[in-house]
C-alpha cells in the first residue's frame, strides 16, 4: 500500500514552487482530472497532457498562489485534503476577480491511486 498522503504533501508542494513537470510526475499516464466548483459547474480532463495545459494556464492567471493542506484523511488507495487556494490574479478571471485582487477559495480535494501515482484528483471548490 503506498503512502498517499506522503504523495499529496509531494504534489502541494510542487504546485506551491510552480513545478508543473513535479505535479505530472505524481500522476499516471491517464489521469482523470476534474473540478467542480460552485458556482460555475465542472470540467474534467483526460491524461496528463490535458492536465497540463490546464496547470499551466493556472500558472499565468495568478502571479502569487499557494495551496495549504488543513487535513487529509486517508483510506487505502484514497485520500481526501481540505485545502485553502489563496492567490493574486494577474488576469481578469470571469466577471468577478479582476487583475491585482486577491482570491481564497476553500476547498477540498479527492485523490485516487494506482501504483503510487495519482490515477484521479477531483477538486470541490
Amino acid at each position: 500500500m503506498s503512502d498517499i498522503a506522503a504523495i499529496v504533501r509531494r504534489y502541494v508542494e510542487h504546485y506551491n514552487a510552480n513545478d508543473v513537470d513535479g505535479m505530472l510526475d505524481c500522476c499516471a499516464e491517464d489521469v482523470v482530472f476534474e473540478t467542480v466548483s460552485n458556482p460555475g459547474g465542472a470540467m474534467r480532463l483526460n491524461g496528463k497532457d490535458e492536465m497540463r495545459e490546464v496547470i499551466e494556464a493556472t500558472t499565468r492567471a495568478f502571479r502569487e498562489r499557494r495551496h495549504e493542506l488543513v487535513s487529509i484523511l486517508v483510506d487505502g488507495e484514497k485520500a481526501a485534503a481540505e485545502t485553502v487556494f489563496s492567490g493574486v490574479a494577474a488576469a481578469e478571471l470571469g466577471n468577478y476577480v479582476r487583475p491585482g485582487e486577491h482570491v481564497s477559495i476553500r476547498g477540498a480535494t479527492l485523490f485516487e491511486t494506482r501504483d503510487d501515482k495519482f490515477t484521479r484528483i477531483c477538486d470541490y471548490s
